[in-house]
């Protein structure tokens, strides 16, 4: 009769399955910032770059704000789904390809919000 004394093979599986869970929700938690920020920037592009000086101020308050309802809920239902999808990813065992996808999404948004301020 085994007491618990030795230990196992699922044992560790298992402590390696915690341990991802555990990075893919640090990773999780930066995604959500990062996914801000981005939102951040696009708001910042539209309304001081795009629109600024070529509408009216009534109209670019109408776009200021209906863009952050807009994007603010965009980003509530992106926290959700990649929640799960890098949940699906551990599951998987294919944390680090699906953990590469989601990052890709903000930081080409970052990198297209920084190429128009420039222009």
């Amino acid at each position: 009769m085994n007491n618990g004394s030795a230990k196992t093979d699922s044992d560790s599986l298992e402590w390696g399955k915690v341990l991802r869970y555990i990075a893919a929700y640090l990773l999780w938690f930066l995604f959500c910032g990062l996914s801000f920020w981005a939102i951040w920037l696009v708001r910042t592009n539209l309304v001081d770059d795009i629109f600024f000086g070529r509408v009216d101020p009534w109209q670019l308050r109408a776009i200021d704000r209906g863009s952050v309802w807009l994007m603010g809920g965009a980003w509530v239902v992106g926290i959700f789904l990649s929640e799960g999808y890098l949940r699906k990813g551990v599951e998987k065992g294919r944390f680090l390809l699906y953990s590469r996808r989601l990052f890709a999404i903000p930081l080409i948004v970052i990198a297209l919000s920084y190429l128009i301020h420039a222009l």
